[in-house]
């Protein structure tokens, strides 16, 4: 990826983050992710082809022992 595109990925990530933040102090954490994942998945569906959404959705799962926590604990 470009730097630009590097820095667009990360001003998205930090954005959604604060947003994110904000929306747990209304909402349960549970609640939050869950929604976050099933808007996620729709985008994928809506731009990917099936053939790249199934590549896309498989990296996912193949993933699942990489995927860290958040360090900071006040999530829960």
């Amino acid at each position: 990826m470009s730097n630009k595109t590097d820095k667009d990925l990360q001003d998205a990530f930090d954005d959604l983050y604060r947003y994110v933040l904000i929306m747990g102090l209304k909402f349960n954490w549970q609640m939050i992710a869950a929604t976050l994942v099933s808007i996620g998945l729709r985008i994928y569906k809506t731009v990917l082809d099936d053939e790249a959404y199934k590549n896309m959705t498989k990296t996912i799962t193949e993933s699942y022992d990489d995927i860290e926590k958040f360090e900071d604990t006040t999530l829960h």
